[in-house]
């Protein structure tokens, strides 16, 4: 079996791209995608191509891992969580894993995917907040359903050079005018399913094309699709994974008005940031270059943790929402007093880490809002923590022209 572009998508997302070799959490040399080995040395540098050969060098070798240790028969995304896996802590940890011998064992495969790949989030110093992401992505991975074959109306696109053909025989068999070659990357839009027999597919094609049996290996558009996106998603809510909460109040007596570093803090800590434990680490930081109200402390703090972010003042709702759906958080300035119609005040940080139907999901550092009249309704250690703030009453005070002129902090990145 080998993996599904699902499982090669959550593999990039988790180990990202880096064309500049480094040391990764275990300070190992590492370049590409998480691609290490006694080839790879501080220093070197590479290209999107080669890191793309790399990455499926080195599946093949992980493929094989769980290929060997894996004696139960496994489904296409279980496989995929298992590889992404592997991948990540590596083939002895595999084989020696109570996971393996669990599944190997017979018990129900979602039951230990759910108790034991979560386990392994820890990193030299402890448990990291991206392994923690990663072992929740390839738990959802795991236990999803297997694809099934679509109905009615689709689009199909060819994976590599095929055939229409008008029986389900071997190309070779089928004379002239009973085939047609169609070149890799062919997208067919609006085909009618049929029939399946044999591992084809019986399509009315559109466009007044005719009808033609197709072979499904060759094809993308036949089956639903699987994957784990870098965000979470449930009952129409997109959120970031296992997002960490700091309380700002806390910080001693000048708490009250450090929303911005608490913020900020968040996010570092979200990408795991090594010094960043909590926001006072952070605070110490910023304070070494100025006051925490502005946004120069902010960015040479950042610099110093390899980290940077783009701070603007004309966001609107769809950037933020992207950014989310990019696995990014945004700390974002409010204005914090007065009623939802005639916001005021100096302005509060948060930070909006998902988002629903009709609603922000934020990290308010000070506690959660009253949005309708202005200042806050609880203020207790945990009241800000996965506060649902309603567009209705949280974007005017958001956008307060009504416009794309949300103050936030976008596209935290590494160096």
């Amino acid at each position: 079996m080998k993996t599904s572009q699902a499982g090669v998508n959550l593999i990039k997302n988790f180990e990202g791209l880096r064309l500049d070799s480094y040391l990764c959490s275990s300070n190992v040399p590492t370049i590409g995608y998480g691609h290490t080995g006694p080839d790879v040395e501080l220093g070197m540098r590479t290209t999107t191509q080669k890191a793309e050969l790399l990455l499926k060098k080195d599946l093949e070798r992980f493929e094989k891992a769980v290929y060997l240790a894996i004696d139960v028969e496994l489904s296409q995304n279980q496989f995929d969580a298992l590889v992404s896996f592997a991948f990540n802590v590596g083939t002895g940890a595999l084989n020696e894993s109570t996971l393996r011998k669990r599944l190997n064992a017979g018990q129900d495969p979602n039951t230990v995917a759910k108790e034991e790949l979560p386990r392994w989030n820890k990193g030299a110093n402890g448990p990291l907040a991206g392994l923690t992401r990663r072992r929740l992505a390839e738990v959802d991975l795991f236990c999803q359903n297997a694809p099934t074959p679509k109905t009615g109306m689709i689009d199909i696109t060819s994976k590599q050079q095929t055939w229409l053909k008008k029986s389900t025989g071997s190309s070779s068999s089928l004379s002239n005018e009973e085939k047609a070659k169609v070149y890799q990357g062919r997208t067919i839009p609006k085909c009618t399913v049929l029939e399946k027999k044999d591992g084809h597919t019986y399509l009315e094609l559109g466009f007044g094309m005719g009808k033609w049996w197709v072979y499904d290996a060759h094809w993308d558009g036949l089956l639903t699709e699987i994957g784990v996106e870098v965000y979470a998603e449930s009952k129409g809510e997109r959120s970031l994974r296992d997002f960490p909460y700091f309380y700002q109040q806390d910080n001693g007596p000048n708490g009250w008005r450090q929303c911005q570093s608490s913020s900020i803090a968040m996010c570092m800590r979200y990408f795991d940031v090594p010094s960043i434990q909590d926001d006072v680490d952070y605070l110490k930081l910023v304070q070494k270059y100025g006051d925490t109200t502005y946004r120069k402390p902010h960015h040479l703090a950042m610099k110093d943790l390899g980290m940077q972010a783009k701070f603007t003042q004309t966001a609107d709702a769809d950037d933020i929402k992207e950014q989310i759906d990019q696995g990014k958080p945004v700390a974002a300035g409010i204005l914090h007093h007065g009623t939802y119609t005639a916001p005021s005040g100096g302005g509060h940080f948060i930070v909006i880490t998902g988002y629903g139907p009709d609603y922000w999901l934020v990290q308010d550092p000070y506690g959660k809002l009253d949005l309708v009249n202005g200042t806050w309704s609880n203020t207790g250690p945990t009241a800000g923590k996965n506060a649902k703030y309603e567009f209705k009453y949280m974007n005017p005070r958001l956008f307060v022209s009504g416009g794309a002129d949300g103050w936030c902090w976008l596209d935290f990145k590494e160096l």
